[in-house]
């Protein structure tokens, strides 16, 4: 049996998929499973015991010829008896449509012309069901339909993800004692709990700092974030900055040390969730029911204001986020701490 799963970004969406490997390796466990991934996600997935090849994608591929040449190349080496688009976008759509399958899978609601590259359309999924469900819904459908539908079970049940060895088995050296991740940044700019906001988390934190550290991430290319990050290791010594210092992998290992997260909705929220860590998860523009952390213990902390999720990358007040106050998020943290 080979399968591809088409899931290229991002980080979150990634994360959020793996529990559908899981499952798809516990139904098919002699499978040969692909996965087509965006070259800014493949670190993640690397190495993955469940996973017999990466195919790297960039968007790139699409607007040079010779390297959209070598990716479909490899693509189409293979023929797999189903290829599953997770993704649901044009760009997804089309690899699924490349690719020599005897089965192209998708919702017939999946967005931007892509279920027109499917040969098997899905009935729609409900939009308002969460991201790890839909995905697990839309691997049942495929267990089923290659022949093994006894073998589900029929609990709502979400499979614990797998991640590679070098991220479950890995500490990092500079670690002295127990800390807290604070994760402030996501790539809409409407996700971010302003710094003002974090700056009172961290204040308020100095007494829970006589037992844990504080390690700020973010991503390298976000220099006023490296900034603020920077000032806040100065001013308190008890904070430290990680910004644009941490690979994907090294993320993960931070984040499945940690003894609590808190984060605004983006990856390193989901990782946390896949590894079961206290999490604190920050809600304005977009929907927990739908993307909010799954597993573990968790308290989401988001506006009562009625235009939200409005899903808006852009907005010109943005105060949905700042009307989450910082004592909320510290009494949440507390009781994550000490009351686990």
């Amino acid at each position: 049996m080979k399968i591809l799963i088409v899931k290229l970004s991002a980080l979150g969406d990634v994360v959020q998929t793996l529990p559908s490997l899981t499952l798809l390796k516990k139904v098919f466990p002699d499978s040969e499973v692909d996965w087509v991934v965006d070259e800014r996600n493949a670190e993640i997935l690397d190495k993955h015991p469940y996973i017999n090849k990466l195919l790297i994608f960039s968007n790139n591929n699409f607007h040079f010829f010779k390297r959209f040449k070598n990716f479909l190349k490899n693509l189409r080496t293979e023929r797999y008896d189903a290829v599953i688009d997770y993704q649901g976008l044009l760009k997804s759509g089309i690899i699924t449509g490349l690719s020599k399958a005897k089965y192209k899978i998708g919702f017939s609601n999946h967005r931007e012309g892509s279920p027109f590259f499917y040969n098997i359309k899905l009935p729609p999924y409900d939009k308002n069901l969460h991201a790890v469900r839909r995905y697990i819904l839309l691997t049942k459908n495929v267990i089923e339909i290659l022949g093994k539908s006894e073998n589900l079970k029929s609990s709502e049940e979400i499979p614990d993800p797998i991640f590679p060895s070098d991220i479950l088995n890995k500490n990092l050296e500079f670690i002295r004692k127990p800390y807290i991740v604070f994760v402030p940044s996501a790539r809409w700019e409407t996700k971010w709990w302003p710094y003002f906001c974090w700056e009172g988390l961290i204040e308020l934190c100095k007494d829970i700092a006589q037992k844990f550290d504080i390690f700020i991430t973010g991503g390298p290319s976000n220099t006023e974030l490296k900034y603020w990050a920077e000032e806040q290791k100065r001013k308190y010594p008890y904070v430290y900055s990680l910004v644009g210092k941490l690979s994907l992998k090294e993320l993960a290992i931070l984040i499945k040390n940690s003894k609590a997260v808190v984060s605004v909705d983006t990856g390193p929220m989901h990782i946390a969730s896949a590894f079961k860590k206290p999490t604190i998860a920050l809600f304005g523009p977009t929907s927990p029911e739908r993307t909010g952390p799954w597993a573990g213990k968790f308290k989401v902390l988001k506006s009562s204001l009625s235009c939200s999720p409005c899903f808006k990358k852009k907005c010109e007040n943005q105060i949905c986020m700042s009307k989450i106050l910082p004592e909320e998020v510290k009494k949440a943290l507390n009781e994550l701490l000490y009351f686990e």
